[in-house]
């Protein structure tokens, strides 16, 4: 549709692979999913389906419009329906030589009908960005606030259907030591955070290091920690081997 514009659809997308820009140099398949969400999980919350996504570009503002639909595959419901899951976004960036920026709108409905406190119906919205030092090194960031439909009420700790906000923060270094491996590091919420009193706001971080064996393989090991509100940390390690062909 021109050089400037682009569409998208398909059975079978995520929705950041409708996305203009994603506004993060953090490996997006790192170990822990709730930090390579840029900032913004709920925002971007990643939701597969059947979908369609328009972006508009021009010279460094990217603009972009996207659906997905969660239920689209069952004929009885469909997708842009009262009853089926769907997830509609919009992003505005700005992309530079050195740095990105990008503030997201999504809103999800999770196919509730009857205007119930539902976790999974919401607004959000996030900014990210990233911004590289030199060839080697990168730093990404983002925040999102989430604002469901209907919250619970009364509103208490342990009613949890309310607004909410989520961070997080990567750093990347290329060519760590060695030509060809990476070593990043990544800390954020570990879940969205809600302004109770006596809740732990707890925290997620990960490090990690890759080795590239060849063009084909590469050996990730990671350490990592997950915070519980009112329970133990989950704490590990693991090594990840990755294939292409």
């Amino acid at each position: 549709m021109g050089d400037d514009i682009q569409v998208t659809f398909g059975p079978k997308l995520r929705q950041d692979d409708l996305l203009g820009v994603w506004p993060s140099d953090y490996p997006s398949d790192g170990v822990l999913f709730v930090l390579n969400q840029a900032g913004a999980n709920d925002t971007y919350s990643k939701k597969m389906g059947a979908g369609a996504g328009i972006t508009w570009s021009h010279d460094k503002l990217v603009a972009s419009a996207l659906f997905v639909s969660e239920d689209a595959s069952n004929s009885s419901i469909g997708f842009l329906t009262d009853e089926g899951k769907d997830h509609i976004t919009t992003q505005l960036a700005w992309v530079d030589d050195k740095f990105t920026l990008a503030a997201a709108y999504t809103q999800a409905d999770n196919g509730n009908t009857d205007n119930s406190p539902d976790v999974n119906d919401y607004s959000s919205y996030g900014i990210s960005g990233s911004y590289q030092f030199g060839d080697d090194y990168s730093l990404s960031a983002g925040i999102g606030w989430k604002n469901p439909e209907n919250e619970d009420n009364p509103d208490t700790a342990m009613n949890k259907v309310e607004d909410g906000n989520t961070w997080s923060v990567g750093f990347l270094w290329n060519d760590a030591f060695i030509e060809g491996n990476k070593f990043g590091f990544g800390i954020g919420t570990a879940e969205t955070h809600r302004d109770d009193s006596g809740y732990d706001d707890p925290l997620a971080w990960e490090a990690f290091y890759d080795f590239t064996v060849n063009d084909s393989v590469t050996v990730t090991p990671a350490i990592f920690v997950i915070e519980q509100d009112g329970k133990e940390d989950v704490n590990g390690a693991l090594v990840k081997t990755t294939f292409e062909f």
